[in-house]
């Protein structure tokens, strides 16, 4: 079931794997099952799509046989952060 903090993406595991992401800052490498464990879904195949969506959209990049957040960073990610942190205010349930 959406919330009002997932509508927007879709997906609540999806918003969860991007506030993860984020939380850790550049730099931080990131493995599929650990990203998955992060938005809370199967650690086999349970984040493989939003994965690809991440790099397709220049979110992630693949560095040293996992993933970290794309550098130099998209030029939205100062908005996706902001989005995020006003979406923390609604509640978090239907």
């Amino acid at each position: 079931m959406l919330t009002r903090r997932d509508w927007l993406f879709g997906s609540r595991p999806r918003r969860i794997a991007i506030e993860a992401l984020l939380a850790e800052g550049p730099g931080e490498s990131w493995s599929k099952a650990r990203l998955a464990r992060a938005a809370g879904v199967s650690p086999h195949g349970g984040i493989d799509e939003h994965v690809a969506g991440f790099v397709e959209i220049g979110l992630l990049e693949r560095r040293g046989g996992g993933y970290a957040l794309a550098d130099p960073p998209p030029p939205y990610l100062d908005s996706l952060t902001k989005l995020l942190r006003e979406l923390r205010r609604l509640p978090d349930d239907a």
